[in-house]
């Protein structure tokens, strides 16, 4: 189990800079300690969660955030590699990558996750039935 460093109001911690020494943010990290012991968040996620609500957050849903969209995991890859994987069943991830110019990780995951396929004995087999 990883240890926790002990960080208080006083610490020269950038995230403890950033909390009032008036505010009860310690004590509210103290208490959602003392109330669900090691499975808690850390003290440093509380002060910031404090930080967060105090200056007027509402929702504990994450916010919506810019993220670069996946240009790999489209429907026409999924169904290129699907076309591939039902030619040739003994085709290697890293052979459908170099062929797709895709990585490797996106060709896995595509296979995995999202194919729901797996290696068994050197091909590649659908986990379901339904498949085709």
């Amino acid at each position: 189990m990883p240890m926790r460093a002990e960080v208080t109001p006083d610490d020269d911690d950038d995230d403890a800079d950033d909390v009032d020494d008036d505010d009860d943010s310690g004590a509210t990290a103290t208490g959602v300690g003392k109330a669900y012991g090691d499975s808690s968040i850390s003290r440093t996620q509380a002060y910031e969660w404090y930080k967060s609500f105090k200056k007027g957050r509402e929702v504990t849903e994450d916010l919506p955030r810019s993220e670069r969209p996946s240009t790999s995991n489209t429907e026409e890859n999924v169904a290129k590699i699907k076309k591939i994987v039902l030619e040739d069943r003994r085709m290697t991830e890293k052979e459908i990558a170099r062929d797709l110019n895709i990585s490797n990780g996106s060709v896995h995951h595509i296979l995995h996750d999202i194919l729901g396929m797996r290696r068994v004995a050197a091909r590649l087999v659908p986990k379901h039935l339904d498949f085709l």
